[in-house]
């Protein structure tokens, strides 16, 4: 492979860096002290989210070391039954934290052992948000409220289990 088709092939592979690039440089030519600006906040979110991505990595190391695939296997595969199933639900219910925190997490759940269906369920169970009720409810009113959080908990597990038959069978991670 010659060397300008590797940096061909590398441009296009970072094809959204690329493009970020072209946009700030667009934008230092029109207007410098607000592209640095700009350049100043997207460093400091960027470092922020590195950080508490790091963070996830080492609790899922930690999870994959501590909790044995046995146990995952036990209580969240298919062996679980309906008592992992509520676990899943409960569990996605009380999660906090952005949703690219929880997705690795629960990937490393699924390489464990972990069915399918518990991973759709704590998705979206994740949707009901507790600690945003109060406000919904001052916003939109206590009865939509209730009946949204009610419905999400509910339709959890039919929603998992649907997903869960549209996968397939054996899938290699």
């Amino acid at each position: 492979m010659s060397k300008s088709s590797s940096v061909f092939s590398w441009l296009r592979q970072q094809r959204m860096l690329c493009a970020v690039c072209l946009i700030y440089l667009w934008a230092w030519s029109l207007a410098p002290h607000k592209a640095l600006s700009a350049l100043q906040a997207g460093m400091n979110l960027f470092i922020s989210v590195t950080i508490l991505i790091a963070a996830v990595f080492a609790l899922v190391g930690l999870i994959q070391v501590w909790i044995g695939r046995d146990m995952i296997a036990a209580v969240l595969g298919p062996e679980g039954g309906v008592k992992g199933l509520l676990i899943a639900v409960g569990c996605g219910a009380i999660l906090i934290g952005p949703a690219y925190v929880i997705f690795p997490l629960l990937m490393s759940l699924r390489r464990l052992g972990a069915r399918w269906a518990v991973v759709a369920i704590v998705l979206a169970a994740y949707a009901l948000k507790p600690q945003m009720l109060p406000i919904e409810a001052e916003f939109l009113g206590l009865p939509f409220a209730l009946v949204r959080g009610g419905l999400t908990l509910l339709l959890a597990i039919p929603l998992g289990l649907a997903v869960e038959w549209f996968m397939p069978e054996e899938e290699s991670l």
